[in-house]
């Protein structure tokens, strides 16, 4: 592609990626020398020519929200523009490549170490979404979006579908996701916190196992079965993150402390498997309050 300025400041110098949603370029800032940003431009030529108003103006809005977010698995964003009928995002590029890209180049899924420490910082990640106020969602989580970092940690990369939630609205406008990612209620524009759990369990049993979810459907093998080598732990943990009833599954809140337990646990069963047998135990009398198993 023939490099373009947007903006009057950002170079637009080659695709890093492409969707439904739109692109996102490497670019160079003109007027800052040195700096390179990642830069999402939005086409709504997609959606029905009713819709791109509304759309328009929640990009907006959700877009002033974004560039307050502070934390250290998200890329910073830093401004928003419309030129003619494409909306853009500039946000910080983050270098490394991404979750879909590691296993790709492996022969094996990811360790269960790897798994519960990858698992743990988009907790984290999705929790603090979840806490704001209003609460964000983030619709889209999925290998290609999990960026791994040079020193191992991970941040969420393309933010062109996040939703802040509207306690007076109904549903999303749209139904966005990735199929095979998203859940069912995402399809139905029902998007809640629990929408973002399931997709992380579908990532995290993508990494553990290998297994390509299908397609609009909803129904998974167990983990382990999947992969004899997972702990009980992990396997049923991942089987209830991708429950299709999301009143069934656990909120990123409750699941933090057992992969911070299990983080600290060592493959001898060190200090750190007493804290996550003590998790498991509270996490499993919680999920028989909601009914047990699977609706």
């Amino acid at each position: 592609m023939e490099s373009r300025v947007v903006a009057g400041r950002y170079r637009l110098e080659r695709i890093l990626g492409e969707g439904a949603s739109g692109r996102v370029y490497l670019a160079r800032d003109t007027k800052e020398r040195g700096l390179v940003w990642a830069v999402k431009e939005l086409d709504y030529t997609a959606l029905p020519l009713d819709e791109v108003s509304e759309a328009r103006d929640l990009f907006s809005r959700e877009a002033e929200l974004l560039k307050k977010l502070h934390h250290e698995s998200l890329p910073r964003v830093v401004d928003h523009f419309r030129i003619e009928d494409r909306d853009y995002l500039v946000m910080e590029r983050v270098e490394g490549p991404t979750l879909e890209g590691v296993l790709k180049n492996r022969s094996q899924p990811l360790p269960e170490a790897r798994i519960w420490v990858v698992g743990l910082g988009l907790l984290k990640t999705l929790n603090y979404l979840h806490t704001r106020r209003p609460p964000i969602l983030y619709r889209d989580l999925k290998p290609a979006n999990v960026m791994v970092t040079r020193d191992g940690s991970v941040k969420l990369i393309d933010f062109g579908i996040a939703r802040v939630v509207v306690p007076e609205k109904a549903g999303d406008t749209t139904a966005y996701g990735t199929p095979g990612y998203a859940p069912p209620e995402q399809y139905q524009g029902q998007t809640r916190p629990a929408s973002d759990v399931y997709a992380l369990g579908m990532t995290l049993l993508r990494a553990a196992t290998f297994y390509e979810p299908p397609e609009f459907r909803f129904t998974h093998p167990p983990a382990v079965d999947l992969n004899p080598a997972l702990s009980e732990v992990l396997g049923v943990t991942l089987d209830r993150m991708i429950f299709k009833n999301p009143d069934l599954r656990p909120e990123a809140v409750e699941l933090i402390p057992l992969f911070e337990a299990a983080v600290k646990n060592s493959p001898s069963g060190g200090p750190g498997a007493i804290l996550v047998r003590k998790n498991w135990r509270k996490l499993k009398k919680l999920w028989r309050g909601r009914g047990g198993g699977e609706s």
